[in-house]
């Protein structure tokens, strides 16, 4: 599969150094990051972090985010709510007497394919 992006000059430029470093096709370098980042991303989803390792202590040295990583993680903390049975009465009745929606409603919801 073909797959084209758009990177900042500077990291394109990283690409390009690190590939002819390691010996390695763009594509290579590419299909590498790709498939470290899926990894980590399965490790997020199952409340994992991504840390470099002290090879003398084998204690946590640096944890890697991006900021998609921590939306991920935030999205991933979820927390029950609780409320007084009073409450969750008022937003039933709300709900119920909710009046019809108007004119300008309806039309705002066909823009926006609703």
């Amino acid at each position: 599969m073909r797959l084209e992006a758009t990177i900042p000059d500077s990291r394109g430029t990283a690409v390009v150094q690190l590939a002819d470093e390691l010996g390695l096709s763009r594509s290579q370098l590419v299909d590498e990051a790709l498939t470290l980042f899926l990894k980590v991303v399965l490790e997020v989803r199952r409340g994992r972090r991504l840390v470099t390792l002290d090879p003398n202590s084998a204690t946590p040295a640096c944890e890697l985010a991006t900021p998609t990583l921590a939306a991920l993680e935030w999205a991933m903390k979820t927390e029950k709510l609780r409320m007084p049975p009073e409450a969750l009465a008022t937003i039933k009745a709300l709900a119920e007497d909710a009046p019809a929606p108007s004119p300008r409603l309806r039309a705002a919801a066909k823009r926006h394919g609703k």
